[in-house]
């Protein structure tokens, strides 16, 4: 028993024991795994960067849509202008009236009484309004013909697009003349019916003969600016 003891206890502690190394796995020689690709410097910039914003390209059509400022020369603040009488103005009425410097004051007296009356006359100022908008009409019409024949016109010869296009602004110009002729005939009745004189008459008749002897221009706004990043050309 004492031998067996002595050999018990000499016997060595698992828990004591060096620890086994582990078996070190064979190289892989095919189908192997490839690691992730590390990202470049290049890849990460262009993740930084949000996309480039789309260029816009305006088109005639797109010019076409946008609002349109018409302008008929030499008549911005049109009514107010035709309701105020300078002496230029007064020159003209009194031409008009067939009146000459030997005439005396009195008659300007009574052209200053018509302009105010003029002025507070709500239906003939309404008429005034109306010729306006025809002839703003007219101008747009005019310029948009002008516009779509340069599409088509060439310097040297007579196209088919651009008679079409003469066509196609025929009745277009029919209505506005139609619509311009009417106006013009109120204006004329309203005359006859509300001027007790020949002053107011003839300073009416001329708030109507400016209208219709306007220049036409039309302007179209140009396109905003590109907003976009400087560095992106």
């Amino acid at each position: 028993m004492t031998a067996g003891l002595t050999a018990s206890a000499q016997s060595p502690d698992p828990s004591s024991a060096s620890p086994q190394s582990s078996p070190v796995p064979a190289p892989c020689t095919t189908n192997c795994p490839q690691a992730p690709a590390k990202p470049t410097t290049a890849n990460l910039d262009s993740l930084a960067r949000p996309p480039a914003k789309p260029h816009k390209i305006y088109t005639n059509e797109d010019i076409d849509a946008r609002p349109h400022d018409i302008t008929i020369e030499g008549t911005r603040g049109l009514l107010q202008q035709l309701n105020t009488c300078d002496r230029s103005c007064f020159d003209q009425v009194a031409q008009r009236a067939g009146l000459n410097a030997g005439s005396g004051p009195r008659w300007k007296l009574a052209l200053l009484d018509a302009i105010e009356v003029v002025k507070a006359d709500a239906a003939w100022q309404g008429i005034l309004g109306e010729i306006i908008g025809v002839q703003g009409l007219a101008c747009e019409t005019q310029v948009k013909k002008t516009q779509d024949i340069q599409r088509y016109a060439d310097s040297r010869n007579i196209t088919p697009s651009e008679l079409a296009v003469e066509r196609e602004y025929e009745p277009k110009f029919r209505e506005v003349q139609n619509r311009l002729k009417a106006a013009l005939d109120r204006a004329s009745a309203h005359i006859a019916k509300s001027s007790p004189g020949n002053l107011q008459s003839q300073y009416m008749h001329m708030q109507v003969d400016k209208i219709v002897h306007a220049t036409c221009k039309i302007n179209v706004p140009a396109p905003p600016d590109d907003t976009d990043d400087p560095a992106d050309p």
